[in-house]
């Protein structure tokens, strides 16, 4: 169970319906197109990397309502204590580990930990002696890191 306001159930043997019906099921929906291809789906690599503070960087994904960010936090980075009045964050960590900051208090978190930043809570974090990756997931969108993407990709047109 999450502390988020979530609950997530257990169920380690499975539904027999549920296994049945999560068969293989492409073979009944039409391939998409090249072109469509190229459309929708959005290849990690050609992500420009964006710079967010001092000793971190982010591959940053945009969309309506959210925002996704792929960052690298260099040993002993710091996000400084903010908030996010209308925000809430996810973050994974993918690798490394860091101190994040909740109304506070240190979360030691090592790879695989999430944790959840609700709207209007003090929050930051502290990468520690070895470089960090971590994926934020930011709902609705952020704009500021948005804005810190087209910068980027402006100067690359």
């Amino acid at each position: 169970m999450l502390s988020c306001g979530l609950v997530i159930a257990n169920d380690p043997g499975g539904d027999p319906v549920t296994r049945r019906e999560a068969q293989f099921v492409s073979q009944s929906f039409k391939r998409a197109s090249s072109d469509e291809l190229q459309q929708t789906i959005i290849t990690y690599n050609n992500v420009p990397v964006v710079d967010l503070a001092k000793g971190a960087t982010s591959h940053i994904v945009a969309g309506r309502n959210m925002t996704l960010s792929f960052a690298h936090l260099e040993a002993k980075s710091y996000f400084p204590v903010h908030v996010h009045a209308s925000i809430e964050q996810l973050m994974l960590v993918l690798s490394g580990e860091l101190d994040a900051i909740l109304d506070g208090k240190l979360f030691r978190m090592k790879p695989g930990d999430i944790i959840f930043f609700p709207a209007g809570r003090e929050h930051g974090s502290q990468a520690l002696d070895v470089d960090c990756d971590i994926v934020d997931i930011f709902s609705p969108a952020r704009p500021e890191y948005e804005d810190k993407l087209k910068a980027v990709l402006a100067r690359k047109t």
